[in-house]
């Protein structure tokens, strides 16, 4: 009796090591299986990675920086186009005793700048507005509302198209704001400034606000087309045009537009140094002789590139969310739902620690 309890007491015993022993193993194999999936889903992950692009959104910087992003944006948006000014096609306006100023409307078709951005002017000027490009306008507006026409002593050149020019009177030295009137063209930075308001070394000035209204700019837009406008301006005479211009009375919507018109400024005084003073003012006197050179227009292409690419994501979103809707329409009741790849994920350890038990009791 005595063996006989001994060596059932031995038989449990045993038997309580070997599902102990087996418990260990099979916990162990599943730990390792689990960890090995884990690793294998970050190696999948790691692969799928690809490098982020900047500036447009739509390639690569690539290794050097700037330089590369310079040399694709000129591959991307082009080459410079000229500007020469033809027989008039039809004038209106008034006319000073004083100098002639001229402001380009539209160097080219599909550039919204006025070329230069903002002038000095002293009373009894003339502003000389000549079109390059077919539907445009030259409407007064002020600093507070830009894209508006104002009712304080306006002027409006009504519609105009290719080789147009309207003068109009400089009657005092303060601060005035003029637009384009072609629903949108404004509000894509189309507006200029005659004797704008100035902050020498002040931290409302262009100069002073460039930094944090480009470090605001989530599409990066500002950073690449600075980046573009200071290599293409590097020992240039005009890599500082525009830097004084105070910004501190107009609305913030405005602050990008503003400093995208100061670099496309610079840019075209970068290719055109002939027409820039001593003084930092640009004569266009000369382009009736010697073609202007336009430079591509960088930060209209790359808000456009934006544009685009948010309606894009916008739409993919939207068919995102449908086919979301429509998969938990069809989810029964209760069940718990998932991103997809989180139920391969689990599917696949599940698999696995399944195999090694079946392994373990085959053995």
């Amino acid at each position: 009796m005595m063996m006989d309890s001994t060596s059932t007491m031995m038989m449990d015993s045993t038997s309580t090591m070997m599902m102990d022993s087996t418990s260990t193993m099979m916990m162990e194999s599943s730990s390792t299986m689990m960890t090995e999936t884990a690793a294998a889903t970050s190696t999948t992950a790691a692969m799928s990675y690809s490098t982020p692009s900047y500036g447009s959104g739509s390639s690569s910087w690539g290794s050097s920086g700037y330089d590369n992003c310079v040399q694709q944006c000129i591959a991307s948006f082009g080459t410079p186009a000229t500007y020469a000014p033809t027989a008039t096609s039809g004038s209106s306006g008034s006319s000073g005793t004083g100098s002639t100023i001229t402001v380009i409307v539209a160097p080219t078709q599909g550039v919204l700048r006025y070329v230069p951005f903002a002038v000095n002017a002293s009373v009894g000027d003339t502003i000389k507005f000549m079109w390059g490009a077919n539907n445009h306008t030259v409407t007064k507006s002020s600093e507070l509302t830009p894209c508006n026409k104002t009712s304080d002593a306006p002027f409006a050149s009504g519609t105009q198209n290719e080789s147009f020019v309207f003068t109009q009177v400089v009657n005092d030295t303060n601060p005035t704001f003029f637009y384009c009137g072609t629903p949108t063209h404004c509000e894509k930075g189309m507006f200029g400034i005659i004797n704008p308001p100035s902050a020498l070394d002040a931290p409302t000035s262009v100069a002073g606000m460039m930094s944090s209204v480009i470090a605001n700019d989530t599409s990066n837009n500002l950073a690449t087309y600075a980046s573009y406008t200071a290599n293409q301006t590097s020992g240039s005479a005009g890599a500082n045009w525009g830097a004084n211009i105070d910004m501190s009375n107009m609305p913030s919507w405005a602050y990008d537009a503003v400093v995208e018109n100061v670099m496309f400024t610079r840019n075209v005084l970068a290719m055109n140094p002939e027409i820039m003073n001593a003084d930092g003012s640009v004569n266009l006197a000369s382009i009736g002789s010697t073609p202007m050179m336009v430079p591509p227009d960088v930060g209209s292409a790359l808000n456009a590139a934006s544009s685009s690419s948010s309606s894009a994501a916008s739409a993919a979103s939207a068919a995102s969310s449908g086919a979301a809707s429509a998969s938990s329409t069809n989810t029964p009741s209760g069940a718990a739902a998932n991103n997809g790849a989180m139920s391969v994920t689990s599917s696949r350890a599940l698999v696995g620690v399944m195999v090694v038990i079946a392994t373990f009791f085959a053995l």
